[in-house]
């Protein structure tokens, strides 16, 4: 034990290097405003650089317009097939393989309405095969461009 205590009365304290010593805080705060300008305008950009973002509303949309032009029953799988394309690419995979009311409920949550649950989209998830009118499936189309065109993956 007598060599560690040696050692240890060897050990100076922490102390910064002398260059460090003379260090004002101009000198410091340039590099801290530089590097927060920087993180700002990468924040900014970093959006803009991520070219599937842009696309999955645009895509979503001029889909959903071609399923205007087929037969309802038809419309209504490629409706349905769109929402957990976008669902999955909004809130990841196990969030587009959700069934039933779980899946209800996490489209309202995600979408912040409660259209999915209580209102006519309730037909796109726990009512797929069921007949449903002219009105009740063109309330339906456009209610889902309403909610894809503010989609941002």
């Amino acid at each position: 034990m007598p060599d560690a205590d040696k050692i240890l009365e060897a050990l100076r304290p922490a102390h910064l290097p002398p260059a460090a010593a003379n260090l004002s805080l101009g000198d410091v705060a340039l590099p801290v405003a530089i590097g927060l300008l920087l993180a700002l305008l990468v924040a900014l950009l970093w959006p803009r650089r991520i070219p599937g973002r842009a696309r999955v509303a645009a895509s979503a949309l001029a889909e959903l317009k071609r399923a205007k032009t087929l037969p309802p029953a038809e419309a209504r799988i490629v409706q349905v097939r769109l929402l957990r394309r976008v669902v999955a690419a909004r809130d990841g995979r196990e969030a587009a393989l959700l069934n039933g009311e779980a899946f209800a409920a996490h489209l309202d949550r995600s979408f912040a309405t409660d259209f999915f649950t209580a209102g006519p989209g309730r037909a796109l998830v726990c009512g797929l095969y069921e007949p449903g009118t002219a009105e009740a499936r063109g309330t339906v189309s456009e209610r889902l461009e309403a909610l894809f065109s503010g989609v941002r993956a």
